[in-house]
């Protein structure tokens, strides 16, 4: 569903229809059983590679952008000396491809002890751990990361959460931004336009100004940068 037809019917189902997912994408019991039956990877809007390097437009709704293509590379945004968090690492490849493109530290996390238990085995140089998403900071202290990367976790969240859906989210990204260094970089892949998710990904620690909402190839990729710390 990687595609501009996957984006419109996942903020129909959302948004127009009022449909959240029977299977409970948000619920660990539903990827336990999920990734018991998973022989082959499965990667969420784009393959990995598609965001080393890739072309966008900005579509940023809180400031002034320009309709020009641009290229950008994602070291550029998450650097690869930076400690890095892959959020619901699943059965994809990403966290593997980090470390094969020059990543140096990268920690896989997931609430699938399915899916943990085989990155351990298939994946022995990245850091897997089992954690929820929605509570980074029962696993991880404030700083502890540069950049943070989610491919799929908050669309799974966004589209099975029913009434809770803005809390959860909401408690992603607040819980991606105090896991954070100051200045680090929160990049979410989604497939849900801005005019719906980028409200729910909004927290004091975000420096919106240095934000931006970069329409790709087949989807959106939401760049959260943390401001620096506040003096007391």
């Amino acid at each position: 569903m990687g595609s501009v037809r996957g984006r419109a019917l996942l903020d129909l189902a959302r948004h127009r229809l009022g449909w959240t997912a029977r299977g409970g994408f948000d619920t660990k019991e539903f990827w336990e059983r999920s990734y018991a039956k998973a022989v082959l990877p499965h990667e969420w809007a784009l393959p990995p590679s598609s965001l080393l390097k890739y072309e966008f437009r900005d579509v940023s709704m809180h400031r002034t952008t320009s309709t020009a293509r641009a290229t950008a590379t994602l070291d550029q945004d998450c650097p690869k000396v930076a400690k890095t968090l892959v959020l619901g690492g699943g059965t994809s490849t990403l966290g593997q491809t980090l470390i094969d493109s020059g990543w140096s530290d990268v920690t896989a996390l997931d609430f699938s002890e399915v899916a943990v238990k085989r990155g351990l085995e298939m994946e022995p140089s990245v850091n897997w751990l089992v954690g929820d998403a929605r509570r980074l900071d029962e696993s991880f202290g404030e700083g502890t990361f540069g950049a943070i990367v989610d491919k799929g976790t908050i669309d799974a969240i966004y589209l099975s959460a029913g009434d809770s859906c803005t809390e959860d989210v909401g408690a992603v990204a607040a819980g991606a931004s105090r896991v954070l260094e100051p200045r680090g970089t929160f990049l979410c892949v989604s497939l849900s336009a801005p005019q719906y998710l980028w409200p729910l990904l909004q927290c004091d620690a975000w420096d919106t100004s240095q934000c931006e909402v970069r329409r790709l190839d087949g989807a959106f990729l939401y760049v959260m940068r943390r401001g620096r710390l506040k003096k007391k």
